[in-house]
């Protein structure tokens, strides 16, 4: 008795047998996502009044997050200029403290100078 083996046969049998297991990872997926969408809807269907109410909302909302947006730019440039002109303030206080104590070194220089001056004086007496 002699049994012959035909290549084509098995490579046929093969690609069948891989056929047939893809068929049932694809019927396994697909049930799967039946079962995700089954439990999507219930959801959806628990919770339409929710929903429907929230899309409701949403462009009054929206509309209060735009106008919180611009109202935030303008306080936004306001506080700019504000903290400008402090600044510009600040600085220019600085300048002027900068002036006097400058000045105010300059005093006290010439009143050490007359100050010595006086002592000078007095010394030069005895």
């Amino acid at each position: 008795m002699s049994v012959t083996v035909d290549l084509s046969v098995v490579a046929w049998f093969i690609i069948f047998c891989i056929a047939v297991i893809i068929g049932v990872f694809l019927i396994i997926l697909l049930r799967n996502c039946l079962k995700v969408v089954d439990k999507v809807n219930k959801i959806l269907d628990n919770n339409s009044e929710s929903i429907g109410e929230t899309l409701d909302a949403l462009p009054s909302t929206v509309k209060s997050i735009d106008e919180l947006a611009i109202s935030a730019k303008g306080t936004l440039d306001k506080a700019t200029s504000v903290v400008t002109a402090v600044e510009d303030t600040v600085t220019e206080t600085i300048d002027s403290f900068s002036f006097n104590a400058e000045n105010i070194l300059s005093i006290i220089n010439i009143a050490s100078t007359v100050v010595k001056s006086i002592i000078g004086a007095f010394s030069s007496k005895k």
